[in-house]
């Protein structure tokens, strides 16, 4: 199964709860991530250059986000859930065994792919592993999203889904690839995750184009950075407007001093947000002139034009 014919079975349903919803998006999530894997793996397989920094990101995204956070949330709404409907209380316990072999299988190839890039393991091996774990968790999501979710959103009522909202455990975690900034340890995957969903899963790379992806990347690259700088913007506005109107309620006769002072910390630190935006860009436009390099020092050896 690949991430379009994923998406296309598995469409929700509008009038589901709002926990069900943000649940499905961060599913599409993970099949996007699932897919560049795949695309590696059949690269790995193909004896084709691959960038293997780009397979360790993934699969650290995968131990960290969905098996620290996405997954144990959805055990709090079955185990919810499972008190109230039978059937439910059946699937949860199959659930959450596959969440457990999901997290260990996933730090078993994250394991296996540090193996693989220090020479010590072959990438057959990383292949076989990778692809059965692409596919458990392709399966997995299925079943919750055809069989699970919909019987949840049939037995949980409004009151019900007010009482999980008050949990903090199931509160929204930033995503660190999907949130509004991508967290360093995962940039070079999610310009990697950007340009596969753009131009289509199955993307072979030719030799006379090499310079002309490079700009690409470098264009994702600024892309990203003036996303990310737009969006710190927006919110260190927001957070100042919203500040000022308590000062003013709070200390009217103090709110001119009290709200410059308390607009030159918040610019500081949007300042603050800027730099490091802008340095992570820098720091990844040398890493994609350095691969573009690398591409044709490869390709000069190989006996091919460059």
């Amino acid at each position: 199964m690949d991430l379009q014919a994923f998406a296309d079975q598995h469409d929700s349903d509008v009038s589901e709860a709002p926990m069900l919803v943000a649940l499905r998006a961060e599913h599409r999530h993970i099949a996007s991530v699932l897919a560049l894997l795949s695309d590696h793996l059949n690269a790995i397989e193909r004896s084709e250059l691959v960038d293997t920094h780009v397979i360790y990101e993934i699969m650290d995204y995968m131990v960290t986000w969905p098996d620290r956070f996405h997954h144990p949330r959805e055990d709090l709404i079955y185990g919810y859930a499972a008190d109230i409907d039978q059937k439910l209380a059946e699937d949860r316990r199959r659930l959450e065994k596959d969440h457990d072999h999901m997290a260990r299988n996933g730090r078993d190839l994250l394991q296996a792919v540090e193996d693989w890039r220090r020479g010590e393991l072959g990438g057959a091996e990383v292949v076989r592993l990778g692809r059965e774990y692409v596919q458990a968790s392709y399966g997995h999501m299925s079943f919750e999203e055809q069989e699970v979710f919909p019987v949840i959103d049939a037995v949980l009522t409004h009151a019900d889904w007010r009482e999980l909202s008050a949990d903090d455990q199931l509160k929204p975690v930033g995503d660190p690839v999907f949130g509004r900034r991508v967290q360093r340890e995962f940039r070079n995957m999610a310009r990697k995750l950007r340009r596969s969903l753009r131009r289509g899963v199955e993307r072979q790379a030719v030799a006379e184009w090499v310079n002309v992806e490079s700009l690409f990347e470098a264009y994702e690259v600024m892309n990203m950075a003036n996303q990310s700088g737009r969006a710190i913007t927006k919110d260190q506005l927001m957070t100042g407007l919203r500040e000022a109107s308590y000062i003013v309620l709070d200390e009217p006769l103090k709110s001119p001093f009290l709200c410059a002072a308390n607009n030159a910390r918040i610019g500081l630190e949007w300042w603050d947000e800027i730099q490091g935006v802008y340095r992570d860009a820098l720091t990844d436009l040398m890493r994609v002139n350095r691969a573009r390099q690398d591409r044709m020092r490869l390709l000069r050896r190989a006996g091919r034009p460059g």
